[in-house]
C-alpha cells in the first residue's frame, strides 16, 4: 500500500512553491545540482574569514533570494551562508515532494564550499536537516533545527488530511524525524519560538529529547517569538553564534 506521505494530495497540500529569477547579489554564486530529473538551486554567499559554511534549507513558501539580505548577519557570527532551494521553487525545476526534499539533501550538501559545514533546517526544511543529521556527509560538523516539525502525524493533520493510525517501518525510516534524530551523533541545536502556534514548542522539545546520542545538544526557546519571526529575537543569534563557535573550534 502506497504511503500517504508520497501521495499527490498530501504533497500538493504541503508545498507552496513560487518562482524567482533574482540574480545573485555581489559576491554570491549560484550553483545547481542535477537530482532525479530536476535542477535544484543553491546560492552561496561570500564571507571572508568565516569559520564554517552554514547550509540553510529554507521554509515553505520561501525562496533562496529571501535570504540575500541576511547573509551579512550570518557572516557576523562566523558563518558563510548558503541557501538550498526545494524542487519547483525559485530557479529550481521539478515538483516538490517530501521525499524529494529528503533525497536531495545529500547532493545539495556536496555543492556548498568550505571544509566544515553546519546544516540548518527551517520549518519544512527540517526534513533535509533530519536526514543529514542521521546520515551526514564527511564535511558536516553540526545541525541546527529552526522552527522545525518533529511529529509526522501533526504534519499531515496540519494539511487537513487524517494521518494513519500508525506508520510502517519503511515510512519511519524514510520520513520520521524522531527516528533519524535518535540515530545522529553530531552536535545539535534546536531553536524555536516560544509562542509558535504553527509548529508547537513541544515538537522542539521532542526533537531535542530524541537526539540521545548527539555529541552535544541544546534547546533554546526564543521568548515572545512565533514561527516566522524567531530570528528577530536576540536569543536566536546568541545561541546560533555560540553553536557556530562550538562546532568550528
Amino acid at each position: 500500500m502506497a504511503s500517504i506521505l508520497d501521495s499527490e494530495p498530501f504533497n500538493q497540500a504541503l508545498f507552496f512553491p513560487r518562482g524567482d529569477a533574482s540574480p545573485p547579489p555581489p559576491g554570491a554564486i549560484d550553483r545547481f545540482a542535477e537530482v532525479g530529473g530536476a535542477r535544484v538551486h543553491v546560492r552561496a554567499y561570500a564571507a571572508p574569514g568565516a569559520r564554517c559554511t552554514l547550509l540553510l534549507f529554507h521554509g515553505n513558501g520561501e525562496v533562496v533570494a529571501d535570504y540575500d539580505a541576511a547573509a551579512e548577519r550570518f557572516a557576523a557570527i562566523g558563518a558563510a551562508l548558503a541557501v538550498a532551494e526545494f524542487r519547483g521553487y525559485g530557479q529550481s525545476t521539478g515538483a516538490p515532494t517530501l521525499r524529494a526534499v529528503i533525497d536531495d539533501a545529500r547532493p545539495l550538501a556536496e555543492l556548498v564550499p568550505g571544509e566544515r559545514v553546519i546544516v540548518m533546517g527551517r520549518s519544512l526544511g527540517g526534513a533535509a536537516a533530519h536526514e543529514l543529521f542521521a546520515r551526514p556527509t564527511a564535511r558536516i560538523a553540526g545541525v541546527v533545527l529552526e522552527s522545525a516539525f518533529c511529529d509526522l502525524g501533526r504534519l499531515i493533520a496540519r494539511r487537513g488530511i487524517a494521518p494513519p493510525a500508525a506508520f510502517t517501518a519503511d515510512e519511519r525510516a524514510t520520513f520520521s524525524p524522531t527516528d533519524k534524530l535518535a540515530r545522529g551523533r553530531l552536535p545539535l541545536l534546536v531553536l524555536h519560538g516560544a509562542a509558535d502556534t504553527i509548529v508547537r514548542p513541544d515538537e522542539a522539545r521532542a526533537a531535542h529529547d530524541a537526539a540521545t546520542a548527539a555529541a552535544s545538544r541544546a534547546l533554546v526557546y526564543v521568548p515572545g517569538r512565533g514561527h516566522n519571526d524567531v530570528s528577530r529575537g536576540d536569543e536566536y543569534w546568541a545561541a546560533l553564534a555560540g553553536f557556530v563557535a562550538h562546532v568550528a573550534a
